[in-house]
């Protein structure tokens, strides 16, 4: 049955065809004769002619639209090589800022002796011609996992820095802290009267010691706290007369005496500078000044080295 079939489609196969061309004019009729199988064979070459160019075509098109994918890949590395580039130029100068910093506030902590411990070393080869290759451009060279190492330093870079800034901040609060609870300034305008030591009592002549300074000057002469604290005494004390003691914190305490008016009461929060009492001679004294102690620990100090030019 199908050796019948087969002979009778080759049979039709080979029959002729005939197109006719009609010019709707002078020139005669174009009459082409065609056999059904060379129609078939040029039908079949025309649509695998076309399956193909479509084929070629789409390749083609995928082969653009990677060739456009690296040349922007390759753009979006080197704009990444040039900002690596400026971060480490950044990071630098961040680092020299907070060495500069370091050095100005004398930053003796542990991070600087680590720092200076574990501070050597650099980039390996491998790294150097990775960041050499980013920075002139030759993407195609370029070894991705050394680049995402390069990424990765740079950020803990940025995080060493970060920290290393926290603590600068840190130190600087901490300074500021006991800069405002040190005693750093005259609690008066005046001239030192009587030194801390040893001394000849001024009234009764015999050895005696002075535990603060003497400072001498008009009656009324205003009279400061030298550190922010809390007034702990506030009243009269037989010998030195009108008495305002503050307490500091960081174990310094303050005591100014002599006082001929009280500004501040015993409970009250004071600051570096503020006025809380005005100069006098009340109790044992030979004329106007403010008897000034500097303790430490509980323990009087010489108040000479906490004096600076603030009031000069």
């Amino acid at each position: 049955m199908f050796v019948v079939f087969f002979k009778q489609f080759i049979k039709e196969l080979k029959r002729k065809v005939t197109i006719v061309f009609i010019h709707h004019g002078k020139i005669k009729p174009l009459k082409f004769n065609f056999s059904i199988l060379f129609l078939f064979v040029l039908f079949l070459g025309w649509t695998s002619f076309t399956l193909w160019a479509g084929f070629v075509s789409g390749k083609y098109v995928d082969y653009l639209v990677i060739k456009t994918n690296c040349k922007i890949t390759k753009l979006r590395m080197l704009f990444f090589s040039d900002q690596i580039k400026k971060l480490k130029e950044n990071l630098s100068q961040i680092k020299q800022n907070d060495d500069n910093i370091r050095y100005l506030l004398a930053m003796n902590s542990r991070k600087i002796i680590i720092e200076n411990y574990l501070g050597a070393g650099g980039p390996t080869p491998v790294e150097a011609s990775t960041l050499a290759m980013l920075l002139s451009g030759k993407a195609n060279n370029i070894n991705h996992h050394n680049m995402a190492k390069q990424s990765f330093y740079l950020l803990e870079e940025c995080k060493a820095s970060v920290n290393s800034y926290s603590e600068v901040v840190k130190y600087i609060d901490r300074q500021r802290e006991i800069f405002r609870y040190t005693p750093s300034i005259w609690p008066c305008k005046g001239i030192i009267s009587s030194s801390y030591g040893i001394r000849f009592h001024p009234i009764f002549g015999n050895k005696i010691f002075h535990a603060g300074i003497d400072i001498a000057n008009d009656k009324n002469t205003p009279i400061v706290s030298t550190a922010d604290g809390v007034v702990i005494f506030s009243g009269w004390l037989y010998g030195y007369g009108k008495v305002i003691a503050i307490e500091h914190g960081h174990k310094y305490r303050t005591i100014y005496a002599h006082l001929s008016n009280f500004l501040v009461k015993k409970g009250e929060i004071v600051v570096k500078g503020q006025e809380i009492a005005k100069m006098g001679m009340t109790g044992r004294a030979t004329g106007p000044h403010v008897h000034y102690e500097v303790h430490f620990s509980k323990k009087p100090i010489n108040p000479i080295k906490y004096l600076n030019s603030y009031l000069d």
